[in-house]
């Protein structure tokens, strides 16, 4: 079961970025061992508490395949909007009790990490049908050197529609930026389908002259 976790303690995110570090050290293996810190304080305290995070915990892991999620009426990414389905975080297990979570902001997936050992169980593919679904998700950002992402995105309906040379800190991990149903650019290779994580954790800038709107 998916729920919404409206203002985490900081013991939650602790246990998130936990999460998120032994999730990137299984599948980001183009990162090196001084990224890791750096990113990881920037997922601790700017990326995380400026997203709306969904999560799935390890008690409804094993339970609870369906996609199914509580508050799924009408509900999108605000926290005013959404149901009051969060539990009581017992902190048992590892990670805080947390599987896999994803973040939110506006129609952009931030971020979608899954634990290790829960990884190939359905976990990212029910976060990414419950987005898209019910939040209004429509983009996201994928490092290129992690092609098992990018064949999981196009899995899921998303196609490449830009690419960055360098990611938003400025280091030389180039990214993909994908958009749900828009179409492939001429001469891409596609990537092959394998299971993925990412390091969603962009801070993005407008673009001058981007703006396509008439000047009176």
């Amino acid at each position: 079961m998916i729920e919404h976790l409206p203002q985490p303690s900081p013991a939650e995110l602790d246990a998130l970025t936990a999460l998120w570090e032994a999730s990137v050290r299984a599948t980001h293996d183009f990162l090196s061992e001084e990224d890791i810190p750096f990113f990881r304080q920037m997922v601790r305290n700017e990326a995380l508490p400026g997203t709306t995070l969904y999560v799935i915990r390890e008690s409804e892991a094993g339970t609870n395949r369906s996609g199914d999620a509580c508050g799924s009426g009408g509900a999108y990414a605000g926290a005013e909007k959404t149901g009051g389905c969060r539990r009581k975080s017992g902190g048992a297990g590892k990670f805080g009790g947390f599987t896999a979570f994803a973040g939110v902001a506006g129609d952009m997936l931030e971020m979608l990490f899954v634990a290790p050992g829960a990884r190939g169980k359905g976990f990212g593919r029910q976060l990414v049908n419950y987005v898209t679904r019910h939040c209004g998700v429509r983009r996201v950002d994928v490092n290129e050197q992690n092609p098992q992402a990018a064949g999981f995105y196009e899995r899921m309906g998303f196609r490449t529609a830009g690419r960055d040379a360098a990611d938003p800190s400025g280091r030389p991990y180039p990214i993909l930026h994908m958009e749900l149903g828009h179409a492939p650019h001429t001469g891409l290779v596609k990537i092959p389908s394998l299971p993925t994580d990412r390091i969603g954790i962009g801070f993005r800038a407008k673009v001058p002259g981007t703006d396509t709107k008439k000047q009176p």
